[in-house]
């Protein structure tokens, strides 16, 4: 059985992917990390919503969603060629991500945007983009626990030659399961 996600370590696992993919980054950092200045550039990372996908549900007792994710690329306004430069960093970006699972164990990545964010008025003396992007996955434990051994060879044999006592009866199948 796949170990329950744990979603806080799958965004540092996703930062610390985007940060080595990225090395000339000054910051790539989860929103959420406490800091008093920003070196630029910078990739800040947040997980935007957890919706709900009914649709997937694999009937574990599991919540079925898509992890949806967003990435804010910051160049400051004194970046030569701001705007072309944010752009280029936020298709490279996109391209990283596209249909990569980042080092968690939940779906590919499906980017669903790459455009300007004008909208945070402190951000006044940088140029933002943001990408945003979505995994397929199930939270939560699943009901069904494999704490057993998994058989490996399937044993046959016919009544009344069956049980611990007529071991030596049993003919394996067909190779190895």
């Amino acid at each position: 059985m796949a170990e329950a996600l744990d979603l806080g370590a799958a965004l540092d696992t996703v930062v610390a992917t985007l940060a080595a993919a990225f090395p000339t980054f000054k910051t790539v950092a989860a929103e959420d990390e406490t800091r008093r200045t920003l070196e630029v550039p910078a990739i800040i990372i947040q997980m935007s919503e957890l919706e709900p996908d009914p649709d997937k549900d694999p009937h574990t007792g599991q919540f079925p969603c898509l992890v949806r994710i967003e990435a804010r690329i910051v160049l400051g306004y004194r970046t030569p060629k701001v705007r072309r430069e944010v752009l280029k960093a936020a298709g490279a970006l996109a391209a990283a991500v596209h249909s990569n699972r980042l080092g968690v164990a939940w779906g590919a990545a499906a980017v669903l945007a790459v455009e300007p964010d004008e909208f945070a008025p402190q951000a006044d003396q940088y140029d933002v983009w943001r990408v945003e992007w979505a995994h397929a996955a199930d939270i939560g434990s699943s009901f069904f626990i494999d704490d057993g051994v998994t058989p490996t060879q399937l044993l046959t044999s016919r009544s009344p030659d069956i049980g611990p006592a007529h071991e030596q009866d049993y003919v394996a199948e067909g190779g190895d399961v």
